[in-house]
């Protein structure tokens, strides 16, 4: 007999019964935090050629006026928003990260439920942010039980994870019922996709967060009107997400703590333009530039770091796409020891062809170490980076935690910089710092309109 759906049940009842004053003073101040911060990425995205591309695409069949676009006076279908702004926060590789998870919530859950409010109008900052915090805690649940397995499969954890937390998210604000969101998120789920592929050298993996976005939508609309989905959806021994994404998962952790252990709380922030999984090899050069008396005098660079890293971004850089650039770790390396920083400006046609950079990657190389992968998985990240310089001298340098991370977090004021940096690349200074200011206080507006307006030019 297949397995019933305990998890999917019980995710779906708090999804839809949760309420702003269940939830905790310290979660409600992150996760503004966290809008503050998702906003300044998509604003930024707004800028890029991906995101043009589809809104020249879809907007040429779209003459809907239901929902806004970041960072434009254009306005779309609210399927299409969310499509396109879910693609505009991930564009960088900038957006906010819950660690065990492996899902970028912010790109996946915030257009959602601001398409949603939006074109019903008139819901409160606290209904925007009950619905916020409902599907990062759905997103990285649902992550938590595939984890790191699901990645080394080769899929994208924000493309498929992320369509249970939009689902969740769109769904609240909708007042579905129990029954409604179970099939909301089997819908969802049913649609699940990205592949880790796309780090290589396209666009598309960009478009993977929009994408969940917009199926977490439809799922929530279609189980509305009556559209069912897997039932069992995470449960399913045969098809299920679970048994299908990953070769080991753990379905214990979907309702352990849930409604009083809080996910939102430790969703951490970047420091970087570039995966996660670079941001320990950063840090590791950051220091290393600060010792090293000249790179001309660095001989080799050799960086050990866990299994599931080395396959993620330890593979040798070709120069074919920014894409490629952020996602790999010798690229971040050298621009981080040539420049001091591994923010936008690092990250262009110029940079990932110069000669001075490639010819220090040249100097790289990259291995799996059991040692690494026997810490688990809060240690995936780790990184010991050996820099050997022409005088015989070698010098270590050891990472367990990015800074940004739940373990080494960025103060308010970093963020905030960050915040400034990346949304005045779309807003006036004032414009921007008014939208900083509605952030802040979004927990008392009656319309949540009135912040959305602000992120129009």
């Amino acid at each position: 007999m297949e397995m019933e759906n305990v998890y999917t049940r019980k995710l779906s009842e708090f999804a839809v019964s949760c309420r702003f004053e269940q939830i905790p003073k310290k979660v409600v101040e992150h996760a503004k935090i966290c809008l503050l911060d998702s906003l300044g990425c998509g604003l930024f995205g707004s800028t890029l050629p991906w995101p043009k591309i589809m809104i020249e695409v879809l907007l040429a069949h779209d003459r809907e006026s239901e929902a806004c676009l970041l960072g434009s006076r254009k306005r779309c279908s609210l399927f299409h928003a969310s499509l396109i702004n879910g693609t505009m926060i991930h564009s960088f590789e900038l957006d906010d990260l819950h660690k065990r998870s492996i899902v970028h919530p912010g790109s996946v859950v915030i257009p959602a439920a601001m398409a949603v409010a939006e074109w019903q109008g008139k819901r409160s900052g606290k209904d925007f942010l009950t619905a916020m915090i409902v599907g990062y805690e759905v997103a990285a649940r649902v992550g938590m039980s595939v984890g790191v397995p699901h990645l080394n499969m080769g899929w994208h954890p924000t493309g498929t994870n992320g369509t249970f937390g939009a689902a969740a998210a769109a769904g609240n604000l909708l007042r579905l019922s129990p029954g409604q969101m179970v099939h909301a998120l089997g819908i969802a789920g049913s649609q699940a996709a990205g592949l880790m592929a796309s780090q290589y050298s396209s666009m598309v993996k960009r478009f993977h967060a929009g994408r969940a976005v917009q199926s977490g939508v439809y799922g929530a609309f279609l189980a509305q009107r009556g559209f069912t989905g897997i039932e069992n959806v995470l449960e399913s021994s045969y098809g299920g997400f679970c048994s299908t994404m990953a070769p080991q998962y753990d379905l214990t952790v979907l309702d352990r703590g849930l409604g009083s252990v809080w996910e939102t709380a430790i969703v951490g922030f970047k420091s970087y333009s570039a995966c996660g999984s670079c941001h320990t090899t950063i840090d590791a050069m950051l220091e290393a530039r600060k010792q090293i008396p000249s790179l001309s005098e660095i001989d080799r660079i050799h960086f050990r770091t866990s299994t599931v890293t080395n396959n993620h971004v330890g593979w040798p850089y070709v120069p074919d796409s920014i894409t490629t650039a952020q996602m790999n770790q010798s690229f971040c390396g050298a621009v981080t020891l040539l420049f001091g920083e591994a923010f936008v400006d690092q990250f262009t046609e110029a940079t990932i062809r110069s000669p001075e950079v490639l010819a220090l990657i040249q100097k790289m190389d990259a291995e799996a170490d059991p040692a690494i992968d026997q810490r688990g998985q809060a240690y995936r990240h780790a990184i010991v980076a050996e820099v050997k310089l022409k005088d015989g001298r070698v010098l270590e340098f050891k990472k367990d935690h990015a800074k940004g991370s739940d373990a080494l977090p960025l103060d308010r004021d970093e963020v905030l910089e960050k915040y400034f940096r990346l949304a005045t690349k779309a807003l006036s200074k004032e414009r921007a710092d008014r939208l900083y200011r509605d952030v802040l206080r979004v927990d008392e507006m009656g319309d949540i309109g009135e912040l959305i307006q602000d992120l129009i030019p």
